[in-house]
């Protein structure tokens, strides 16, 4: 008869006999029938677990419980075999009536729902809002759009975007048809409805001259919030804070802060694309999404627990589309050469793709003004997880291998070790 596949899940998983065969073939190998296996097994693109009590096979034949992951899927093979041992032993105990209802009453604890978040941007025309979401999530040079800036955006536009352990969908809506937006129900609804966050962005020189309109409409959007039950957060984004004059800034920027929060009392980050100033909106953003992801928190830590005995060091973490998804630094490092740590790691990192794909995982440099760089690829892809840039101004190259195989290990510890 071949194998009777008595209950799966989900239900539209398809089984064909190549794979349920594969799987008997493998375990029949064996001619120990003196205890239970559990065998891992590569087929195409996908790895199969299979549980069999050997035991019972002169009696009631191969009775089987598979698990079947894509290869990429992000398991702890030690732990899942572990949890598979005990749910499959769980489930031939039962008697054969009971065991398909209690295999799908617990077989969804094996699943991970993707975490899926919702951001809004909201803003009048030339704020920032589209370029913001090419830098931060399409991995775009800062540079590039400071000087040739985005056409305007038409209605609202969602893109979505994995961020490590969850999936963001970015709403980013048209600056000229703001008004329109703030008074129409039913694109409110399209717009606000699931949003965790809504990013409110104002530029320097829009506060500067339309301050009270602004305060008006972000009151607006406070009321739309409110009335239709959103269960969404307002951040203000208070951006090209590089038109801020030098010596006055740290005042202006208390000014500003103190005349929104009391009369709006909401967060509120002051951010730039200019190079010097570009930490700031990396900053802002980590602070938000790291509030949805347990990975980022996690990524600052174990680099911040490796670096905190160090001097005038900073550290990137990338993505796969190259963008910056954690940033960290010492309090000495010096601020002034952010703007030059961005402008080599965007001029670095197409050509140390290329040679990544030669198999080369590492790049050392040493530039004119004494800054050490080591561009290291983590091998960590399928967790959206691509290079580690550390500069350090007093660290030799020596001290920079050891430093991130350091970080390296601690990170595979915990992908791949100390999670469920």
């Amino acid at each position: 008869m071949g194998a009777v596949l008595d209950v799966k899940y989900p239900e539209n998983l398809d089984l064909p006999p190549s794979k349920s065969d594969k799987v008997y073939i493998t375990h029949s190998c064996s001619q120990d029938f003196q205890t239970d296996e559990l065998i891992e097994i590569s087929f195409e693109d996908e790895i199969i677990f299979s549980y069999c009590d050997k035991r019972k096979v002169t009696t009631v034949g191969y009775e089987l419980l598979i698990l079947i992951a894509h290869e990429k899927e992000r398991i702890n093979s030690y732990k899942l075999k572990k949890k598979l041992l005990y749910f499959a032993k769980n489930v031939f105990q039962k008697p054969k009536e009971e065991r398909n209802k209690y295999f799908l009453d617990n077989v969804e604890s094996f699943f991970k729902k993707d975490s899926e978040r919702k951001i809004l941007l909201l803003g009048r025309a030339g704020t920032g809002k589209t370029t913001i979401k090419k830098i931060i999530f399409e991995g775009n040079d800062p540079k590039d759009l400071l000087y040739n800036p985005l056409e305007p955006t038409r209605g609202i536009t969602p893109s979505v975007y994995s961020w490590l352990d969850f999936n963001l969908g970015l709403f980013d809506s048209s600056g000229q048809e703001l008004q329109f937006l703030l008074r129409n129900v039913s694109k409110q609804k399209f717009a606000f409805e699931n949003a965790n966050i809504i990013i409110y962005l104002l530029d320097y020189s829009g506060w500067n001259n339309h301050q009270q309109a602004i305060i008006k409409e972000i009151q607006l959007v406070l009321d739309i919030i409110k009335s239709g039950a959103y269960t969404s957060k307002l951040i203000i984004f208070l951006h090209k804070i590089d038109l801020i004059n030098e010596e006055s800034k740290e005042l202006e920027i208390k000014t500003i802060t103190d005349t929104i929060k009391e009369k709006l009392d909401i967060p509120i980050y002051f951010t730039s694309i200019y190079p010097s100033l570009i930490y700031s909106l990396y900053n802002a953003f980590y602070d938000i999404l790291s509030n949805f992801s347990e990975e980022t928190i996690k990524l600052k830590e174990v680099i911040d627990n490796n670096i905190k005995e160090l001097s005038k060091i900073m550290c990137f973490v990338t993505d796969k589309n190259n963008s910056i998804i954690v940033q960290t630094m010492s309090n000495d490092f010096n601020t002034t050469l952010i703007n030059h740590s961005h402008q080599l790691i965007s001029q670095l990192t197409q050509t140390f793709d290329d040679m990544s794909e030669e198999d080369i995982d590492h790049l050392l440099i040493s530039s004119p003004n004494n800054l050490n760089i080591n561009l290291n690829n983590f091998g960590l892809l399928k967790f959206n997880i691509k290079n580690l840039i550390t500069i350090s101004e007093t660290e030799d190259v020596i001290s920079l291998i050891a430093l991130v195989g350091k970080i390296k290990l601690d990170l595979n510890k915990y992908f791949y070790l100390d999670r469920s």
